[in-house]
């Protein structure tokens, strides 16, 4: 009886799809695939992808956010220690130092809360 091949469905049909990894990936990525039973790299690639947690988007723009307001106030602490450099306004030395100081505190209150995310 000859073999009668069914056409596959969308979902089942492969498609060539190329990455550039740094060399040291697609090493690991091949060791990986031959250790689990000599899986194919297509694969084991597929597994991963199906079966690993995945990053929650809301999370990462929500890390990018804190990161542009750490970035605004480092902006801002390097102009307070420009300002404490110059001698004309030694008044306002006691003031600028405080709030360099508070800065400091809250870009670490941010750097706390990027890690916990």
């Amino acid at each position: 009886m000859d073999h009668i091949k069914r056409r596959k469905s969308d979902d089942e049909r492969r498609e060539k799809f190329s990455v550039r990894l740094p060399r040291r990936m697609c090493d690991d990525i091949r060791a990986r695939a031959k250790a689990a039973n000599k899986m194919p790299q297509s694969h084991y690639v597929e597994y991963v992808l199906l079966n690993a947690a995945h990053p929650d988007p809301s999370r990462l723009k929500a890390i990018d956010e804190l990161k542009k307001i750490n970035h605004d106030l480092a902006r801002l602490g390097n102009l307070l220690n420009t300002g404490l450099g110059d001698g004309e306004i030694k008044g306002n030395h006691d003031k600028m130092e405080q709030l360099l100081v508070e800065l400091k505190d809250t870009q670490h209150i941010l750097k706390t809360k990027v890690r916990a995310l």
